[in-house]
């Protein structure tokens, strides 16, 4: 959000007041939760919100606006609000552009890539620093532009790949140590977010794709690359995803998936129908998701291990909940538990090493809340906020915000707000993904008027960074 949607507001004015009044960021947060306004309870501050108004990240609703003009004893417009009657429609806005641009099928021009040249060059065009994803319209979203970040500390062996770039001869080392850094790029995504870490996936599959055209390699090591650019174009369209760019998202994870096939990957391959599947779900087209699921599981050919299965099979129970088929979901929940029961880590591929029993019972307890079982999913999801790795805060917050909804949706609202506010407070990364489930909570307290709904909506687009709440 920028002061150009709101005419005059001047976000420096409120940084000067309260500095003017000797108060810490937390001492303000403080002052304005034990105000009384007229009409109704004070705004649940943090001091992370109040950095985002002084930042202008966020501009400062109602509610906000009262309070301030109260612990600093100033009117709106010296407080820097400019013009409150004016605000523009960020939604229609978009929706207006939406409207007057034409947009065209993510898959649109794909069919080349069933030729070798016409698959690097797909992969070259998804790469180029002005990249056409960020300027062209694909499905019904526009793509985000990020700015791309420095790569080259996560390089092995910069000399070995450089000299590779140059025309020489890629061997097992180099390929080795590229997929050392698409394993610390998912690292990094689980710790800071798609948003973040976008740019560098970027980066480092346009280093790949120099690769795959300008030197030689046996045909082995060209699977390799080609594995390597099927899971970094996944990542790429991941991290589009989490950004809420689900347009571009799809077309990486189109690329990436020939890529795959080409790489004789088919674990990559149903790992990005996997994340196409998902994606369906969340544009509410589940039945979309089984099918690419289930092509997944027949495409693999038996070359799974059981936790890659057991990730698919509870990836399926939460879309056939979504279809509100409540036996298939329960079916495919109870296969997912037999395959991770199994489970043999050493066997599995780096990419799946985020998933464990607690991604079953986070599958399992959408399945249930989608079905119409909110109060049976919230054991699932308790088990599962309580076993996943505070290393990856991200899916943590996702995990315990789909908590908070089961709650909501059990009728108990007030321990639903008191979960997601403590979880985002704790966790403030920028998700669409986990912002859908905070907005879809949003919705349920909305619905009963509950008094702590608007609060939460303004925390959660404050610190998430989410358009949908």
């Amino acid at each position: 959000m920028t002061p150009t949607r709101h005419p005059g507001w001047n976000p420096q004015a409120l940084r000067e007041h309260r500095r003017a009044h000797g108060l810490t960021l937390e001492q303000a947060a403080a002052k304005i939760r034990t105000l009384r306004l007229p009409d109704g309870p004070p705004p649940a501050a943090s001091f992370q919100m109040i950095g985002e108004h002084e930042r202008g990240t966020s501009y400062p609703g109602p509610r906000y606006r009262q309070a301030y003009t109260q612990i600093y004893g100033a009117a709106p417009a010296d407080l820097g609000f400019g013009d409150t009657t004016v605000t523009a429609n960020p939604v229609a806005a978009r929706r207006s552009v939406r409207h007057h641009r034409r947009g065209q099928p993510a898959n649109v021009g794909l069919e080349r890539l069933w030729t070798r040249e016409g698959l690097t060059s797909a992969l070259e065009e998804v790469t180029m620093p002005s990249n056409p994803l960020e300027r062209r319209q694909f499905l019904t979203l526009s793509g985000a532009a990020l700015a791309a970040t420095a790569h080259e500390w996560l390089i092995a062996d910069p000399g070995r790949i450089a000299a590779a770039l140059t025309g020489r001869q890629v061997d097992t080392g180099v390929v080795a140590d590229l997929t050392t850094t698409v394993d610390a790029l998912r690292r990094l995504d689980d710790k800071l977010g798609g948003q973040a870490v976008y740019g560098m996936v970027v980066e480092q599959l346009r280093l790949v794709v120099g690769l795959l055209r300008n030197a030689s390699y046996t045909q082995a090591n060209g699977r390799g690359l080609y594995a390597v650019a099927a899971e970094l174009a996944r990542l790429a369209g991941w991290s589009s995803q989490d950004a809420g760019n689900h347009g571009g998202a799809q077309r990486l994870y189109l690329v990436g998936l020939r890529a795959a096939r080409e790489a004789d990957a088919p674990g990559i391959g149903a790992n990005i129908l996997r994340c196409m599947a998902g994606q369906a779900c969340d544009l509410n087209d589940p039945r979309t998701a089984i099918a690419l699921l289930r092509s997944a599981l027949a495409g693999s050919r038996e070359r799974l291990t059981h936790t890659e299965r057991a990730i698919l099979a509870g990836q399926l129970a939460s879309a056939n909940g979504r279809a509100r088929d409540r036996d298939a979901a329960q079916a495919a929940a109870d296969q997912a538990q037999q395959h991770i029961s199994q489970a043999q880590p050493d066997e599995d591929p780096p990419y799946v090493y985020w998933a464990g029993t607690h991604t079953i019972a986070y599958f399992t307890g959408i399945a249930m809340i989608n079905y119409g079982d909110p109060r049976g999913a919230i054991s699932h999801l308790t088990s599962s906020v309580a076993q996943i790795d505070h290393d990856m805060p991200r899916d943590r917050l996702e995990h315990q915000a789909t908590l908070a909804v089961a709650y909501a949706k059990s009728g108990d609202h007030d321990a639903a707000i008191s979960l997601v506010r403590e979880a985002i407070a704790a966790t403030p990364i920028p998700s669409a993904v986990a912002g859908s489930h905070v907005a879809e909570l949003s919705r349920v307290l909305h619905a009963v008027d509950h008094p702590g709904a608007a609060d939460l909506a303004e925390q959660a687009r404050s610190l998430l960074n989410s358009k949908d709440i």
